[in-house]
């Protein structure tokens, strides 16, 4: 349904106030005209409570009907727009990159214009309605066991150690493991307020703890979510953590495998080693801009698709980045091989690869990178779809600019370490 995300992002009672947030509200109200319904859902931190309640405030002034979902993870918040027959979702949840930011997320099928726009309210008897729902946990959950195999992994009843960092996903994914008759190790399965974290997602150090569990218990897998739930880290049986872009192949080739020639969408930062599995397998694969996948997915009517910083699209259950149901796809396609999650990995190429950022005023990244593409050799082939990415056969080197912080980022890949060490090198000696 929503093809588009528009986010907002900024320090609570600094940039993101009431008023701002109220603000909103109206401008998103503005535009969908009378007899729409909104869904709103948050997560469990104090500020995402109390933004939520003036954008709520907001878009009942413009007379648009508001369905509260309370606390509840992106994936279910998105699926529930086709139960309630809602037009636009908004969610408001703690920044995954500084702990005093908050980050207000709007999904509808058409982009909604948010700047310099005169918000305008209702007469007190035209506001909209506000209304809780609670109905929809079990429909969301009841979804996700209809679209796996849930006889095979009752049969198999596979151990898992579980980390929800105390977010969102605490009352969804351990009930779908329960379901599934998996014995699931719980850490971090607490709803608490999270204001007081580094980080809403998993840590290097809360990662290490899950590692250690399962290979301590001698566990199946480990599972380690983010707070909104749109975000998943996988670790095998040996408790070694599998990359974002491992993943992304082997859930890429379970789709070809079941829709032979289908497409698999991605951003531009995908690894060589997708290329590799989507063209073994007979697949289309398409690179867009990270702000473009999910768009791109319905357009294409791709099978399957995602971003490097694992968030994996499910189109035939829901057009929408949803870790919970990656990680319940995950276990069922280990199940379905009846073999190890370690096993799986090995059957997918995997390359040299780093990430660094170099810090660029907002202002200055377009003349950051026109000079680096004046500064490379002529005959060099350069790729514009976001950024500067240059593609060799054995390589790739791309630099693109954050979308949020005065930041450059820049990927490096390489089939040998020392390719990868001499284009390191190279480009940060020419930035």
């Amino acid at each position: 349904m929503s093809l588009y995300i528009q986010e907002i992002r900024g320090i609570v009672n600094s940039e993101i106030t009431n008023e701002f947030a109220s603000n909103l509200g109206n401008i998103i109200g503005n535009y969908m005209g009378q007899g729409k319904n909104v869904i709103v859902g948050r997560d469990i931190n104090d500020a995402s409570q109390m933004i939520k309640r003036s954008i709520t405030a907001g878009i009942l002034a413009s007379g648009i009907n508001v369905i509260d979902f309370g606390v509840a993870p992106i994936p279910a918040v998105h699926y529930g727009a086709r139960l309630y027959n809602a037009d636009v979702m908004v969610t408001i949840t703690a920044s995954h990159i500084h702990s005093e930011e908050i980050d207000i997320r709007i999904f509808s099928d058409h982009e909604i214009p948010l700047m310099h726009r005169h918000a305008e309210r209702v007469p007190w008897e035209k506001i909209g309605r506000l209304s809780y729902v609670h109905d929809y946990v079990d429909k969301y959950l009841d979804a996700v066991l209809e679209h796996i195999d849930r006889d095979l992994i009752n049969s198999m009843a596979p151990k898992i150690v579980l980390d929800c960092v105390n977010g969102t996903v605490v009352p969804f994914l351990p009930e779908i493991l329960s379901r599934l008759g998996s014995e699931a190790i719980l850490f971090g399965c607490q709803p608490t307020n999270i204001s007081a974290k580094k980080f809403a997602e998993p840590t290097p150090e809360s990662i290490s703890m899950v590692s250690s569990l399962v290979e301590a218990v001698g566990a199946d897998m480990g599972i380690a979510m983010d707070n909104d739930g749109d975000r998943v880290v996988f670790i095998d049986e040996k408790g070694n953590v599998i990359r974002d872009q491992i993943i992304m192949a082997l859930l890429a080739q379970e789709y070809l495998v079941e829709n032979p020639g289908g497409s698999i969408v991605t951003s531009i930062t995908a690894s060589m080693s997708l290329d590799e599995i989507v063209n073994y397998h007979g697949g289309k694969l398409i690179k867009v801009p990270l702000d473009n996948v999910l768009e791109e997915i319905s357009k294409n009517r791709a099978v399957f698709g995602g971003d490097d910083s694992g968030m994996y699209v499910f189109p035939k259950f829901q057009e929408c980045f949803d870790g919970i149901f990656a990680a319940v796809k995950m276990l069922e396609i280990v199940c379905k091989r009846n073999t190890t999650l370690s096993a799986l990995v090995k059957e997918i190429p995997e390359y040299q690869r780093t990430v660094f950022s170099v810090e660029v005023e907002h202002e200055d990244k377009n003349n950051a990178l026109n000079n680096l593409k004046n500064n490379l050799v002529e005959n060099c082939e350069i790729d514009s779809t976001e950024g500067i990415k240059i593609q060799e056969e054995d390589s790739f080197v791309l630099i693109r600019p954050s979308r949020f912080e005065p930041l450059l980022r820049v990927y490096v890949e390489a089939k040998s370490s020392g390719k990868l060490q001499k284009l390191c090198h190279d480009i940060k000696k020419m930035i």
